[in-house]
């Protein structure tokens, strides 16, 4: 401690002083050592945002998205994340594909069956496919290593590819954030219902997801037979 001479004497004689200083010094530690656990909380908050839409996707990113506006999470470095977990996706069953695709499909026949109709449609309507790949529930590992065998090269690859993942990024992020609006908003309305209304959300994300993937596999089945 570093006191005007007039006053340090008195600090030595006066203990109860010396106890203010102590607690306060111990305070400012303890507020460092609060907003350095917090830091890290949310390092891990966003480690898990990445790890989310990097193995699963869209309900991690919803998910996310609805913690932003609670105010958890920052939107725009959730986007980021999301856009950034996914192209680490994408790149690294692309480069599977290319380098050593069709060796990795013939140990998976269940993926491989699932190239096999991917390619076909890949050959008819290649802009398509590019554009809206990340939209075909269920095919998210294997539209990349297809298109990682092809002849279409990297750069436009990646061109379509970022396309692809932003426009995906906005949609899904946008249905958690304005969620969270909608929510805040009629909050003492559903108060009550708080339980009900989140099994239900729950339910019917799991029918939509399961409806969705049944969609994309019927209509490639579809073209890959007209083919």
């Amino acid at each position: 401690m570093f006191l005007p001479e007039s006053h340090q004497a008195a600090y030595n004689d006066n203990p109860v002083a010396k106890k203010r200083i102590r607690i306060i010094g111990l305070l400012k530690l303890n507020l460092v050592q609060v907003k350095i656990i917090f830091r890290m909380k949310k390092i891990l908050l966003y480690a898990t945002v990445f790890l989310g839409c990097f193995v699963e996707g869209e309900t991690s990113l919803i998910t996310s998205s609805f913690d932003a506006h609670r105010g958890y999470l920052e939107i725009f470095i959730v986007m980021f994340i999301a856009l950034a977990a996914t192209q680490s996706w994408d790149w690294i069953w692309f480069t599977i594909g290319r380098k050593s695709g069709k060796l990795f499909l013939e140990r998976k026949p269940k993926l491989n069956e699932k190239a096999k109709k991917i390619d076909s449609l890949l050959r008819k309507n290649p802009v398509p496919v590019l554009l809206g790949y990340r939209f075909l529930f269920g095919f998210r590992t294997v539209v990349p290593i297809v298109i990682g065998m092809s002849s279409i090269s990297k750069r436009k690859f990646l061109i379509f590819s970022l396309i692809n993942t932003i426009l995906w990024d906005i949609l899904f992020s946008s249905i958690g954030y304005f969620f969270g609006a909608f929510l805040k908003a009629n909050w003492k309305r559903i108060e009550d219902y708080e339980f009900e209304i989140m099994a239900c959300l729950l339910i019917s994300g799991i029918i939509i997801g399961l409806f969705l993937r049944y969609r994309s596999l019927k209509r490639i089945i579809k073209v890959s037979q007209v083919i």
